[in-house]
C-alpha cells in the first residue's frame, strides 16, 4: 500500500509547487519596471489610479455594451504599460483619494488630469508635464452675459471637485461660497438644477458639457494661473525614480510623434459618438 501512496504524494507535491510558481508571477509597476529586459515569462501588471468622471481626459463609455474606462489620459497610460511590458489595471476611484491611494501602494501611478502644484509635490513625485489646459467657467445659459470677469463670481455660488486646482482656484476668489464634490457629474446637476450659480472647470472638459449637454456655456471669464499651477502631469510614490525616468521616457515619445495630441482628439470624437 505504501508503495502506490508514495508517487501518488510526490505527485501531488509537485502539483503544489508548479501552482505556487504561477501566483508569483504576477507583480505591481515597480516590478516590471526592474524587470524590465529580463526576458522572463514573468505576467507583470501596473496599477493606474484615476479618477473616471473627468472627460475628455478619462470617462465612463459603453463599448460592445460593456462598461469601459476610456480618454486620452488612458490612451498614455496604455502606451506607458506597453513600454514596460506590462498588463494595465485601472483602479477607479475619487479623485480626492487618488494620492493617498499612491502612498499606500494601492497603485502604481496616478493620471487624472492632475496638475503639479508645490503642496502636491510634498507627498508624491511628478513627471514631466503632457499636456496644457486653460480653465473656465461653465454656466447656465443665459447668465454668462452678467460674467465679465472672475470677480464677478462674488457672491455666487461656486462648485468645483474636491481637492482640485479648481477648487483652490475659487478659495481665492472673495466673496464666493464654494460647493465642493467628488464627481464632475454631479456638479453639472448641481448647474442644471440652480443649486450652484457657475462651475470652474478646465476647458477641454467644460466644452465638451457645452457640446453634449443642452442650456449649458462657457462664460468668457478669463482665469489667469501661476507658471506652477498649468498644466497636466504623472504621479509616482515619491522616491521611485526608476518608474519616473521609465514614464518620462515614454511622454517624450508620445509628445514627439504627436500621439498625445491625437488621443485628445479621439477622445472627444468619443465623446461625441
Amino acid at each position: 500500500m505504501k508503495k502506490v501512496l508514495l508517487p501518488m504524494m510526490l505527485l501531488l507535491v509537485v502539483v503544489i509547487m508548479s501552482a505556487c510558481g504561477q501566483e508569483k508571477t504576477t507583480g505591481t509597476g515597480s516590478d516590471a519596471a526592474s524587470s524590465s529586459g529580463s526576458g522572463s515569462a514573468e505576467k507583470k501588471v501596473i496599477v493606474l489610479g484615476t479618477s473616471a468622471d473627468y472627460a475628455p481626459y478619462e470617462f465612463h463609455k459603453k463599448i460592445d455594451g460593456k462598461d469601459t474606462i476610456v480618454g486620452f489620459d488612458i490612451e498614455i497610460a496604455k502606451a506607458i504599460a506597453a513600454d514596460l511590458g506590462a498588463e494595465l489595471k485601472i483602479e477607479d476611484m475619487d479623485f480626492d483619494g487618488l494620492l493617498m491611494a499612491l502612498g499606500t501602494d494601492k497603485v502604481d501611478f496616478v493620471i487624472s488630469g492632475l496638475t503639479p502644484t508645490e503642496e502636491r509635490k510634498k507627498n508624491v513625485d511628478f513627471t514631466d508635464i503632457y499636456y496644457y489646459a486653460e480653465q473656465a467657467v461653465l454656466v447656465r445659459e443665459g447668465d454668462d452675459v452678467a460674467l465679465k470677469s472672475v470677480d464677478d463670481l462674488s457672491g455666487k455660488q461656486v462648485g468645483v471637485q474636491k481637492s482640485s486646482i479648481q477648487e483652490g482656484i475659487a478659495q481665492e476668489i472673495e466673496g464666493a461660497k464654494l460647493t465642493s464634490l467628488a464627481k464632475i457629474p454631479e456638479l453639472i446637476l448641481e448647474l442644471q438644477t440652480g443649486r450652484v450659480d457657475a462651475l470652474i472647470l478646465e476647458k477641454p472638459v467644460a466644452e465638451q458639457y457645452v457640446n453634449n449637454q443642452e442650456g449649458l456655456v462657457v462664460a468668457g471669464v478669463e482665469i489667469e494661473q501661476a507658471e506652477d499651477e498649468g498644466g497636466s502631469a504623472i504621479a509616482v510614490k515619491k522616491g521611485n525614480q526608476e518608474l519616473l525616468d521609465q514614464i518620462n521616457t515614454t511622454l517624450e515619445k508620445l509628445k514627439t510623434n504627436g500621439d498625445i495630441e491625437r488621443f485628445v482628439v479621439e477622445a472627444n470624437e468619443m465623446l461625441g459618438e
